[in-house]
């Protein structure tokens, strides 16, 4: 029963897709209409939807089509790779004698999205077929920010990180590594848990801003908000921070549950300076209760996301460096916001401090995970 409804969902949500593709675009192999302008910025947008999210992959093209205004001197690229179909390389643009489009740059053969190498080869060919002096790149799937695959839900063991295609995973270190250094302006990532400090430090020579996260992001993300806010990831960092203003609004005039988000906006080239900070300062001393510091997940038996400042705050000796410590994160999280709540009634929690960053806090009961993280880039950079 509940696979039959499923897959009807699945097929009514592709017919609902195409109707308001048709409805908006004219489907087209020609290319006369756009290149009349150069070409200034390019938004890459990764739908990783072989898995459980495919459905609403559907429902973000969809979305995302609404949303493009076809601004001149812009590009609108999507992968889009659901369960159901072979994965596609889409051209949002105005092609047709100047009418709206989908074209369809390339089908692929049935590809583990999840995989480095083939998100490497998107970048590649996008970057390769549309030369431009300036990129962003959205990404849509489960994550679980820097944690190995499968510790998120058993973090005694494993081995779900930025992306996932059916039971492939893809690490943080691997996405990173994929990803020419200064390829993009910014990165926005619709997906759980991606405001960590060891996500943006592992990033921070791949990207000038990211967009994420600290908990999770609710279903249905960002989908409502891109038809009436799609064009200001086209406008530089104000752009990026209206943008993300527009989807904080968007859970915030929900209610119940709904209203859950922590979304914040981090400037990359500001890390070095906190991290030689936390280096040079912050020291361990006696363990700390980490009952009592912020966390952003909802796992009853342990925390694995806490907030940055909070916990570092707490490290320092005296009132100047906590100050000196806010200067350095306001400098580097350049906007943020969240509700007051996330998720009451569903291991939810109160949120009373949210510095736009987290942190993992090594635990003695993790020894795996302790000793994964001791590899990241962040980790090694804050060792003395």
């Amino acid at each position: 029963m509940d696979t039959n409804r499923k897959y009807i969902t699945m097929y009514l949500l592709r017919r609902i897709t195409g109707l308001l593709l048709c409805a908006m675009f004219l489907y087209g192999c020609a290319k006369d209409g756009d290149d009349a302008v150069a070409t200034r910025h390019v938004l890459l947008v990764y739908l990783a939807g072989d898995n459980n999210l495919s459905v609403e992959s559907y429902a973000k093209l969809a979305a995302l089509g609404q949303g493009w205004d076809a601004r001149p001197g812009g590009k609108l690229l999507v992968y889009h790779d659901p369960s159901d179909a072979a994965p596609r390389l889409l051209e949002l643009c105005r092609c047709e004698k100047g009418n709206p489009t989908v074209r369809e740059i390339r089908r692929y053969e049935e590809y583990d999205s999840a995989d480095s190498g083939v998100f490497a080869s998107v970048i590649d060919e996008v970057r390769r077929l549309y030369p431009s002096p300036g990129y962003g790149l959205l990404v849509f799937s489960h994550a679980s920010g820097w944690l190995p695959g499968g510790t998120l839900t058993a973090p005694k063991s494993g081995v779900k990180s930025v992306l996932s295609d059916g039971n492939g995973q893809m690490a943080l270190a691997d996405f990173a590594s994929a990803i020419p250094d200064g390829a993009f302006d910014y990165i926005v990532f619709e997906a759980c848990f991606m405001a960590g400090i060891e996500v943006a430090f592992e990033l921070k020579d791949k990207t000038g801003y990211i967009l994420a996260s600290s908990a999770e992001i609710v279903s249905p993300g960002f989908t409502d908000v891109y038809p009436q806010a799609l064009g200001l990831l086209y406008e530089g960092e104000a752009g990026l921070r209206s943008f993300a203003g527009a989807a904080f609004g968007y859970f915030n005039g929900q209610s119940g549950y709904m209203r859950s988000a922590t979304l914040s906006v981090i400037r990359t080239p500001e890390l070095e300076a906190l991290a030689s900070f936390i280096r040079d300062n912050a020291t361990e001393g006696d363990a700390r209760d980490i009952n009592g510091i912020q966390h952003f997940d909802r796992y009853p038996a342990y925390r694995l996301f806490f907030d940055f400042e909070d916990y570092y705050a707490g490290l320092l000796a005296d009132e100047q460096q906590r100050q000196d410590l806010h200067g350095l994160i306001g400098q580097a999280v350049v906007w943020k916001a969240s509700t007051p709540e996330f998720m009451p009634g569903f291991d939810g929690f109160v949120i009373g401090r949210h510095s736009g960053l987290t942190t993992y806090i090594p635990q003695e009961k993790f020894p795996f995970l302790n000793a994964e993280y001791g590899k990241l880039a962040w980790s090694l950079a804050i060792r003395k």
